[in-house]
């Protein structure tokens, strides 16, 4: 694919061979062969420090911006580990629908290069504000497109299970996730607040991890 002399910071060739799905073309990770359960989760920024661990990117995204824009540099280094979260851009309920949209655009196009680059990828799940994972506005939950059904997914709850709100739309977009994806294992970045994950539609298999910083200083 020919590369603009302007960087637009999109990266089209990033998605050379790739596949999409709904009305925005968003890239499609395809389904994984075999569900690998991690044991444990490092994030991104931390990665060296232990190469048993799954990579998540559940941190502030200037830790990991050169990843965003440049996966292609991070490929070596994280095929030291087991496998990776898909990583996980900001989706803000005050933004605008379209960086909400733009931004699950983004994590998805970075997934999708690393899946083509042949690492185990577990796909993250990233919703925003109620147009994202229902249909009020969009002929589709824009926050689930391109993700592969009755298999295994991950989301991250650290920071946002903070306010009645938050917890309100954590929990409506859980069970929209369980409605559409139907997987059957979650695993959960944070906590697992009882007003979160109640009245579900079924119970998945759920795998939690607490945050690094909370699960180092515990065992230290």
């Amino acid at each position: 694919m020919r590369i603009n002399a302007f960087d637009d910071g999109l990266r089209p060739e990033l998605l050379e061979n790739a596949f999409f799905d709904g009305i925005f073309e968003i890239p499609y990770l395809k389904p994984l062969e075999k569900m690998i359960e991690p044991t444990g989760l490092i994030p991104f920024l931390k990665r060296n420090k232990d190469s048993s661990r799954f990579v998540h990117f559940y941190e502030h995204e200037a830790h990991y911006q050169k990843f965003t824009n440049h996966p292609e540099n991070f490929i070596s280094e994280l095929s030291l580990h087991p496998g990776i979260i898909s990583p996980d851009n900001s989706v803000l309920v005050e933004a605008p629908l379209c960086a909400q949209i733009a931004n699950i655009f983004l994590s998805r196009r970075n997934a999708s290069y690393i899946q083509r680059c042949g690492l185990y990828q577990i796909p993250n799940v990233r919703w925003g504000d109620e147009r994202t994972f229902t249909t009020s506005e969009l002929p589709e939950a824009i926050a689930f497109v391109g993700i592969p059904k009755n298999s295994i997914v991950s989301i991250g709850t650290y920071g946002c299970c903070q306010t009645q709100d938050e917890k309100r739309l954590m929990h409506l977009g859980v069970i929209e996730m369980l409605n559409i994806l139907h997987p059957q294992i979650v695993v959960v970045y944070g906590s697992m607040p009882k007003d979160v994950f109640c009245n579900l539609p079924y119970d998945p298999k759920f795998i939690r991890f607490d945050n690094w910083d909370k699960e180092h200083h515990a065992n230290h």
